[in-house]
This record gives C-alpha cells, structure tokens and sequence, in this order.
C-alpha cells in the first residue's frame, strides 16, 4: 500500500466554490435526470451506481456511474488548529461519500470524473469533446451549466516550476539522506495495480477569517478536496489514491510559504519530515496553497523521489474548478514517480497530455509514452517499497461492491463488470460462484474446481532461489499455501551468504537497492571508518548518541557503497535507523551480522532457538 500523500493546502478566496457565471464563459443549460438504477447500499449511503440523463448540443447523453469507495481509508482524519494553537484531530462520521467514474452510454472513448453530493459537479468527455458540468444553484436541483474545456481558458500561461530533472538533496534547506533496504517480496514485478494512500491535504489559510466562509465545519473545503482526488484517481497509470485525511492551519502557517516555489518546497518538506510524518504515517505529502507562486509556477516537485525524505510538492490552487487543480496535482506527483515534463518525441493520444510543462485550457486525462517508460524506470531502479504494498480491502472505507475486480467481505468471487467478466466460475451480477462451482480463482483452482487430492502435490509455487522452497496445493483449497523457506544459516548464492528469513543478504545487493544498478560495495577502508562513532559511521545509535563499531564488527555498522544513482531509496520512518548493513548479512566464514556485531552462525542461529532459525515460516 502506498501510504502516500500528506497534502499541504492554503487555500484563498476560491474555496468557497459558488459558480463563477460571471459572463467572460461561454455554457450552455441542461437539466440532468436522474434514472432508476439497481442499488446496492443500505438507506443511509449513496448508491454504488447511478444513471443519470441530460441533452445536451441535441444529442441525448445517458452516464453510467460507478461510485469510487477507495476514495478514503479506515483511519481517515482531519486536523485543525484552535486559536491558541492546540492541534485537534477529529474522524468525522456519516461522510458523503458521492463521487464516482464512468462512462457515456454507446461512446467508448468517453470518461466520467463526477460528484453527485448537490447536483452534478466535474468533468466528462465524448468521442468529440471534452466538458465541465456544475450547478446553478446551491441545492444542486434544477439547471446545470455545461462548458467546452476550451471555454474556461485562464487569463494567462500556467507552468511547472520544475526545470531540471535531478535534485541534489544535500543542497542548502534540504533534509539529510536517509537509507532503506528492501525484502524480497517488495521488488516484484508482477503487479498490476499500484495504490497509493493520501495522507491529505494540509489546508493552510493565510487569513484566518477565510475559515469562517466556509461554514466552520470544513464543508465545501472537504467536496473540494475530494472533488480533486476523484478526478487523479480517474487518471490512467495504474496507481490509486486512497485519501487518509487534510490538516487546516486555521491559527497560522506553519511554515513560511513565499512565493518562491523552491523556497517554499524546502520549508514544507522540512516541516514534513520534522513533524508530519511522526505523527501521521503517509509516503508522500503535497501542500496546496493560495498563494501566488513566482511568475506563471503553478507547481513544483521533486522527481524520482517517492516515499522518501523528498516525497514532496507544492501546488497552487489557481482555478476555481477543482479538476483543472487536480490535474496539476497529477503532474506533480507525476515528478514524485519519476516523470520529466514531455518533449515533442513523446506519444499522447490526446494531443496534451499530463506531463507537459505548460498547462492550457485544455484538461489532460492521460500520461504520455514518455511518462509511462519514465515510471517503468522508476520502479526498476529505486524499487519504491510503499508502492508494493497492496492495501487490504478492510484498510478503505468501503463496502463490498460487486462488480470492481477485488473479492470482499460476503463475496466468494469477483471478475468485473457483467460486460468484463470472463471467468465461467463467477457470477458477474451477484459475485458469487456459479453453481457446482467449487473456486474461481487461485493457484489450486482448475476448471471451477479445487485440486483434486491426488493431484495435490502439483507445485503452486516454485522454489525462487537458493533459500526458499516449493509450495504445492494440498487438495484443500484453491489457494496456494503460504510461502517457507529454509532454516537460516544455510549457505547461500554460491557461499556468498547465508539463509536469513527466506532470503541471502548481500552487501552488494543492498547497495544496489539503495543507489541504484550501478552502486557497488565500498572498498574495506571505508568499513574500517564504523569505528569512529559519527552520524555517517557507527554500529549502533542510542537516540542522538552514534556508537562506534569494535574492530571486528565493523563490516555489521554503516554500509558503504560506491557510484550509483545521485539520492537513495530512502526510508519515511524518521526513527528507524536507515544505511545500516542488514541483519544476517555474512561478515566472514561462519560469522553473520547480529544487531550490527559479527557474530559465529551458532550464537546468531544457535538450534535451541526455533525461532531464530525458523521465524515461523521455514523448514
């Protein structure tokens, strides 16, 4: 799960979001009509999909919408500030939760981004046009205005700070490097769906009376912010947004934000690393701001550095529209994945797409060739470890909706859509299995059915390397059984280490996981500087106090590696020790590392100890 986005925001006169009809656009009126859907819902929530009707130019237009329940995750919370600075944290109950995707019926390039809370209020696109929609009054009921994208133009040219595409962090205001290895689990490749968990907004005010038009209790603030994640979530990379939370600064900033981008990114990224993230667990945080940036900056970030010390940004909120301020946001954290702004080479099918550096009337939906090589990059080389960890469908707040390709809570099966399924063993419409259906998925699963028991030694799981072992079914389930391994202290990689809970700890992979492809493991002078008890060579810390290495331990201390990527893979936990030669990792022959000392494979693994040598999972 990534847990990401802490989202910083000062928002201005703009959030108070009434409709700006004010005669310089050009709209034309419709009055949508809600149709009969079936529902899935209890009486107190929003339908999971909804129909809805308009006319619109003379063409009659039906939307089919499916409602986006990953939008928050369980622990979601939202912060203020009392006027004498007390931080308070609430987790508000009974949330409208009414903002869904979709499709135009019989348009199969159409998209919806689209929030039904008081009439509705986002963005669509035809085969021929992309489209705003809005209310005209308050309640939401009645006339609604419909824009042409190119009918919302602003006054002036909108552009990215960001104009080089690596970021020394040991420049002046930036934070210190921090070091993180990664398990074997984390670096697979078979993915398929990345999530990222939002932190949130961190909404700062730079008038305090601004608080009070917005009714005190944050109401349109929060449409607002929830408007801007459905419409990045809608955006095509394979990677969701759940929302954890927004903070208002509602007393005063708490940094200073000026309107130069990179001074502010710095401050905000200091403030981030110093105090947001011991608080509040997140991989990445953006601020939102009001300010006026520099010139016609409307955002900056750092590229290539998500989850980490760095994993920032900064966006001004420079358009009433809440998706034309989303689809900044999206190029942004575009930065944070590793995405440069496009060049002409680069492929977009819709002509602008989200990483070009100059923003237009034009509201892109989608990344380009170049971006999309770009992340594939990124993942490969820095392995970004908060992306690899899929969210459990008890971590959003959801209920089970049949029909989004995951199995919850009273499904047995789901496939999709009645239209996306394919599986004979599901059915579509109630997600359960067909009837003599015995599984729909799985490992074990063959034609419907559970392995047979004399079939039951068929390998689920192949062996992966020197330190694992196979998996068959068992004849009992259709799922594989869950993954052992070795005892540790057995030879590995051709005597280059030694088992360690299922894996073979190597300097030298450790440092290619932290610095990239072409890092190599430091010559053993610089292991010999562990016993010099500073912050960049020591065995072992003592909160601010760097215990250096004895002699014979120094190959367990500070891990030294030469060349590779400019910034590491780092770490989000500000009190885990990061850099450090993992545990298990050999130090000579017989000896491994133990609590950063080179100790014999007997002490480390002694056999009177189960569950040093097994951890639960090994033979």
């Amino acid at each position: 799960m990534l847990w990401i986005f802490a989202l910083s925001v000062s928002l201005g006169p703009t959030v108070s979001h009434i409709p700006e009809l004010d005669g310089k656009k050009v709209y034309e009126i419709v009055q949508p009509i809600r149709l009969h859907a079936l529902q899935k819902r209890d009486l107190n929530s929003r339908p999971d999909t909804v129909k809805y009707a308009m006319t619109l130019g003379g063409r009659d237009i039906e939307m089919h919408l499916q409602k986006n329940d990953g939008l928050l995750t369980k622990d979601y919370s939202e912060t203020y500030y009392t006027e004498d600075g007390m931080l308070v944290t609430t987790t508000p109950e009974d949330l409208d939760l009414c903002y869904y995707h979709g499709k135009i019926v019989n348009d199969s390039k159409s998209l919806v981004s689209m929030s039904t809370c008081d009439g509705l209020r986002g963005y669509f696109q035809t085969e021929e046009q992309r489209f705003l929609i809005e209310p005209l009054s308050e309640d939401g009921d009645g006339d609604h205005a419909v824009f042409k994208n190119e009918d919302v133009n602003e006054e002036m040219a909108r552009v990215c700070g960001v104009t080089n595409t690596t970021w020394d962090e040991s420049e002046e205001g930036a934070p210190p490097r921090i070091l993180k290895s990664r398990s074997r689990s984390s670096v697979r490749r078979s993915i398929q769906l990345l999530y990222d968990e939002m932190l949130g907004f961190i909404i700062q005010f730079f008038v305090p009376p601004q608080y009070k038009k917005m009714d005190s209790d944050l109401q349109k603030l929060r449409k607002r912010i929830f408007e801007i994640i459905n419409y990045i979530n809608n955006v095509k990379i394979n990677t969701f947004i759940a929302l954890t939370g927004f903070e208002v600064w509602t007393d005063n900033d708490k940094i200073t934000v000026s309107p130069v981008a990179g001074a502010t990114l710095d401050s905000f990224t200091q403030w981030r690393n110093n105090d947001l993230i011991k608080r509040q667990q997140h991989d990445n945080a953006h601020l939102l701001s009001a300010i006026n940036l520099d010139g016609a900056t409307v955002g900056l970030a750092y590229i290539g550095t998500l989850c980490g010390g760095l994993s920032t940004g900064i966006v001004q909120d420079h358009n009433s529209k809440a998706i034309a301020v989303g689809a900044t946001m999206a190029h942004e954290m575009g930065h944070n994945l590793g995405m440069s702004h496009d060049s002409s080479s680069c492929v977009c099918s819709d002509g602008t797409c989200i990483m070009t550096a100059a923003l237009s009337y034009f509201i892109p939906q989608h990344f380009s060739s170049c971006s999309s090589s770009s992340y594939v990059d990124y993942l490969n080389s820095k392995n970004p470890e908060c992306l690899m960890n899929m969210p459990k469908p008890k971590e959003l707040i959801q209920p089970p909706v049949c029909g989004n390709g995951f199995v919850e809570i009273g499904e047995q099966c789901d496939c999709g859509t009645v239209q996306e399924c394919t599986n004979p063993c599901c059915n579509a419409t109630t997600c359960k299995l067909t009837e003599g259906s015995q599984c729909a998925t799985g490992e074990c699963c063959e034609n419907c059915k559970v392995r047979f028991k004399e079939s039951a030694a068929h390998v689920c799981r192949p062996k992966n390397d020197d330190c694992d072992l196979p998996e068959s079914c068992t004849g009992k389930s259709a799922e594989c059984p869950e993954d052992v391994f070795t005892v540790n202290g057995l030879p590995c990689k051709n005597g280059k280490g030694y088992c360690y809970n299922g894996q073979c700890p190597q300097r030298e992979e450790q440092c290619i996981k932290m610095w990239g492809p072409t890092a190599v493991v430091a010559r053993d002078y610089c292991y010999n500087q562990n016993t010099r008890a500073e912050y960049f060579a020591y065995c072992k810390r003592n909160g601010n106090k760097y215990i250096g290495c004895q002699r014979q331990d120094v190959m367990c201390g500070k891990l030294f590696c030469e060349d590779g990527n400019a910034n590491p893979n780092y770490g989000r936990d500000p009190e885990k020790d990061y850099g450090q030669v993992d545990t298990g990792t050999k130090c000579g022959e017989g000896l491994v590392c133990n609590q950063n000392e080179c100790v014999d494979l007997e002490t480390a693994y002694k056999a009177t100890n189960c569950s040093a040598k097994c951890r639960g999972h090994a033979v």
